[in-house]
């Protein structure tokens, strides 16, 4: 009976323990897209700080000035970018969105030729009333409001994040290092330096993966005399920044636009894609991965589909510069401190 006061005390110390956890791995998985948007905010930041690191090579600048030199320059580059191409790309991107219903309307006029595809049809248009029924048009409006302006909200905060922590990142890892025993902190300042630098190179070998695929799409495309070919390399450029299904993702519209010149002009769309993603997968993308600490593919790929299904588009874009800083993370201060010590 004089141990009764005591047994309760630590039921309920072991319960209050289970709780806080509890609720704060609640608070965590409910707070994983706030992280995935502060984790875009690092990678503009390092991508600013390699720039400006490059312009210091060359110049004597301080860090501020080559930042500023920095931000001056690629808000040039983008006006310009925009007097150039944004005219032509919005013209071209307003008819696709014109050009892909006459697509999908050829596409299903080839399925109902075979009794498969009259089925698959017969499903979708069930689906798609149901869904029409289901979502008023309002709501719809609504949606598509509520989406554009939390984007919008989400593109601010990655600006503005990026934009501090590039200013002045030694300040936020000096605090992140106090949170840790003071006999630890040299190992971690080495640690996030070298996943720093591997999400660097990680960063510029994309960057370089999506001009060379946003080129050759483009030459290609013209080639087989798509239309809409800008848009479509433009398009195949910006997710070439998603491994493995990018690629795929970018192909899809190419090969309905293509289907109203013929089911031939189809064919070599998806070949020259085909071609491309070979080059890619089998040159250009194991260099960039060796660079940024030989990423097993598997792995990739696992942590893409886990992001992608819990948090949707932000987590698939997102997954492989993350998969980078966890796997340095993970080598270093697990596999070699604890494992290998």
């Amino acid at each position: 009976m004089e141990d009764s006061p005591r047994f309760v005390q630590r039921v309920l110390v072991v319960v209050g323990i289970v709780t806080a956890v509890t609720l704060l791995i609640l608070a965590a998985w409910r707070g994983l897209t706030a992280l995935l948007v502060t984790f875009a905010g690092v990678l503009l930041a390092v991508l600013l700080r390699s720039l400006a690191q490059l312009l210091q090579r060359r110049w004597a600048l301080g860090n501020g000035a080559a930042l500023a030199v920095v931000c001056v320059v690629l808000l040039v580059l983008l006006a310009g970018g925009a007097v150039l191409f944004a005219i032509p790309l919005q013209a071209q991107v307003a008819d696709m969105y014109d050009e892909l219903p006459r697509a999908w309307q050829r596409l299903r006029e080839q399925l109902a030729s075979f009794p498969l595809g009259r089925r698959l049809l017969s499903q979708t248009q069930s689906g798609g009333q149901l869904a029409e029924v289901a979502a008023p048009a309002a709501r719809q409006v609504m949606q598509a409001f509520s989406r554009t302006a939390t984007f919008i909200g989400y593109v601010v905060l990655v600006l503005f994040t990026g934009l501090f922590l590039a200013a002045e990142p030694d300040v936020y890892r000096r605090g992140l290092l106090r949170l840790f025993p003071v006999q630890r902190r040299p190992r971690l300042r080495e640690v996030l330096d070298e996943a720093g630098t591997s999400l660097q190179r990680w960063l510029v070998g994309r960057a370089l993966l999506m001009l060379v695929i946003t080129a050759c799409t483009w030459i290609g495309l013209l080639l087989l005399g798509v239309p809409l070919a800008f848009a479509l390399a433009v398009l195949a450029g910006l997710l070439t920044f998603i491994p493995n299904f990018g690629p795929v993702l970018s192909a899809i519209p190419a090969m309905l636009l293509a289907l109203l010149q013929g089911p031939t002009t189809v064919l070599w769309v998806g070949l020259l894609y085909l071609a491309l993603q070979t080059v890619e997968s089998y040159t250009l993308e194991p260099w960039v991965m060796r660079k940024a600490d030989d990423l097993p593919p598997a792995l990739v790929i696992v942590g893409q589909l886990f992001l992608g299904v819990t948090l949707g588009a932000l987590g698939l874009v997102l997954a492989t510069p993350l998969i980078v800083v966890i796997n340095v993370l993970v080598q270093r201060l697990y596999v070699e401190d604890v494992v290998e010590a």
